[in-house]
């Protein structure tokens, strides 16, 4: 039983509902005396005012037919039986003598003839307490009238049994429901911990049941099985990472080592050293560059970048990309145009924005067949450069995979498939998307930018897909 109760004292939600409930036992409490005070001091306030009336009837029936007329009334309002327990009624003559009524004697007071007191009586030789109003008539005699206070006592006692037995109840329906309450709390939470143990035991595929409504849990439920949506994707996509880098490191590393214990055989000549050396240093320096690139994005992913954004202008980063690949355009017989280049300034990193468009350049550049179109256009509160070749263009259902890390249209191709990765991040710390489309020859790309700096925090790299 110790056990038990340590267990359910343990428990939030039992304790959280417990408190909840003498709280509201609490307030019950302070309702029902509020309503007892005022009940009694409305019913003593009656009384009082009973008694003055009756006093002041007394009175005139005094003064209009003198004191037999007043004993007369004293006797006829006891003997007819209508609250006739409860009144009290007392007339003296000015030596004291008992002339009419039911109490015995006088108590003791300090009230004056204008006040309503209580005290303790002997009514009909019963001990009891009253309401009493004590008045002098006019010829010496003392008129005493009173009510019996019984009735409320009975009151009092009546409240007293009621509120006990409605606080014994409360408290056992607030234990029954806190266990309750519990239960069905430690049952809606065991789904969530049963799945965090299996997908901490390694079961990442594994989701909490989410049953139909939309309670609070329900939402919760949903709320976390799309994190642990997102937490597998981003494990199968780390998991793929690292076995394309560990795949782009090996196949490198196993030719730079045999190549030059390769040349380490006595009958190599000097040239084949040399030109082993010279192939080590080529494969090493693209691991190099791979290396940077990998680090370059890890930066980006993690926003470390953003600390070294000022005003710059993309029309100008623009215009220098393309002075700088003039001359590989001309020597692939590619001609840049540029129709509009609206001034556009934003705020951000020049050398990563121009990475980026140097990136998305040389690609147009490398499969277009005779020219590359850039734009600069201001829309609102948005920069867009676009850039269109007249390539062959991409098949629309290879626009998702663009900016995987890796991911290369052409496998046969150079390179390691980083570098829309590397555009896309980019894109991404400055808070802006980047968007395909089919160009009807080529491929047309969207770089969209936010001019307000306050829009530029990073959120990971965003991508629109437009099927054209």
């Amino acid at each position: 039983m110790t056990h038990f109760f340590r267990r359910l004292w343990n428990s939030i939600s039992f304790r959280l509902t417990l408190n909840y409930g003498l709280l509201a036992i609490l307030t019950t409490l302070i309702l029902i005396v509020f309503i007892y005070v005022q009940f009694i001091g409305a019913l003593r306030t009656e009384y009082a005012r009973q008694i003055t009336a009756t006093a002041q009837r007394l009175v005139v029936t005094y003064e209009e037919g003198g004191r037999e007329d007043l004993i007369s009334a004293i006797e006829l309002t006891l003997s007819d039986r209508i609250d006739s327990p409860r009144e009290i009624y007392l007339l003296l003559d000015k030596d004291g003598r008992k002339l009419a009524g039911n109490l015995a004697d006088i108590p003791p007071s300090n009230a004056t003839s204008t006040e309503v007191f209580d005290a303790e009586v002997v009514q009909n030789g019963v001990p009891a307490r009253g309401h009493l109003k004590v008045q002098t008539l006019a010829n010496g005699e003392t008129l005493v009238v009173g009510q019996d206070l019984s009735e409320i006592s009975d009151i009092t006692a009546l409240i007293g049994r009621a509120t006990a037995a409605a606080i014994f109840l409360a408290v056992l329906l607030v234990l029954l429901g806190t266990y309750l309450f519990r239960r069905e709390l430690a049952y809606r939470v065991s789904h969530i911990r049963r799945t965090t143990q299996q997908i901490g035991a390694g079961q990442l595929s594994k989701r909490i049941s989410a049953p139909t409504g939309e309670d609070e849990f329900t939402l919760l439920n949903r709320d976390i099985n799309t994190m642990l949506d997102r937490i597998e994707l981003l494990m199968k996509s780390a998991r793929h990472i690292s076995d394309t880098i560990a795949h782009n490191l090996r196949t490198p590393l196993t030719r730079i080592v045999g190549r030059l214990r390769a040349a380490q055989q006595p009958d190599v000549s000097m040239a084949e050293v040399l030109e082993a050396n010279q192939h080590a240093i080529e494969d090493i320096e693209s691991l190099n560059v791979l290396l940077e690139k990998l680090l370059q994005i890890a930066e980006m992913e993690a926003g470390i970048q953003r600390r070294s954004f000022k005003p710059c202008q993309l029309d100008v980063i623009v215009t220098d990309v393309m002075e700088m690949h003039e001359a590989l355009a001309e020597e692939k017989g590619i001609a840049l145009h540029r129709s509009n280049l609206d001034n556009v300034t934003l705020s951000g990193d020049v050398n990563l924005l121009a990475s980026a468009l140097a990136n998305l350049l040389h690609n147009a550049i490398k499969y277009g067949t005779s020219r590359v179109e850039i734009n600069v256009v201001k829309q609102g509160n948005t920069g867009l450069v676009t850039i269109e070749d007249d390539g062959p263009g991409l098949p629309a259902t290879e626009y998702e995979h663009l900016g995987k890390h890796f991911y290369r249209a052409d496998p046969s191709s150079e390179g390691h498939g980083l570098g829309l990765t590397s555009v896309m991040n980019i894109v991404g710390l400055h808070g802006g998307q980047l968007s395909f489309a089919d160009a009807q020859p080529g491929l047309r790309v969207i770089l969209s930018l936010p001019l307000d700096s306050r829009t530029g925090h990073h959120e990971g790299p965003k991508k629109a897909l437009i099927f054209e």
